[in-house]
C-alpha cells in the first residue's frame, strides 16, 4: 500500500512562520504592557488568534484551500493600520509592534499563496 506523503515546500514554511506571529500578536497586549487599551487588547487577541487559527488551516487543508492565506493578508495589514486607527500611537511599542506583526503577517502569507500557485 502506498500512502500520499506530502512534501514540505518553502510556501509551506513561509505560511508555518505566520503561527508564531500570530501567538506574539495574541501575547503582545501582556508583555509590552498596553493590556488597558480595550480596545487594542482585545483586537490583538481576536486578530492574531484568527491568524494562528487561519495559518494552521492552510498548512492542514488540502493545497486547493491555499487561497485561505488571502484572508491572513487582508488581516495582516489590519494589524499593521490599527494603532493608528484606534490612535494609541502614542505607544510606541505597541504601534512598532502591530505594524511590523502585520506587515510581516501580509507579505509572508501573500508569499506563500502566490508561491504555490506556481
Amino acid at each position: 500500500m502506498v500512502t500520499a506523503q506530502r512534501r514540505t515546500t518553502l510556501w509551506d514554511i513561509l505560511a508555518a512562520l505566520c503561527i508564531p506571529l500570530g501567538v506574539w500578536l495574541v501575547a503582545s497586549p501582556y508583555i509590552l504592557n498596553f493590556s488597558l487599551y480595550d480596545a487594542l487588547r482585545l483586537n490583538c487577541t481576536f486578530i492574531g488568534g484568527l491568524i494562528l487559527s487561519l495559518a494552521i488551516a492552510q498548512l492542514a487543508l488540502s493545497p486547493g484551500l491555499r487561497w485561505l492565506g488571502w484572508l491572513n493578508v487582508v488581516l495582516g495589514l489590519w494589524v499593521a493600520v490599527m494603532p493608528f486607527v484606534y490612535g494609541v500611537t502614542f505607544l510606541p511599542g505597541a504601534t512598532a509592534s502591530s505594524v511590523a506583526t502585520g506587515l510581516a503577517v501580509a507579505v509572508l502569507a501573500a508569499a506563500s499563496v502566490l508561491g504555490a500557485r506556481r
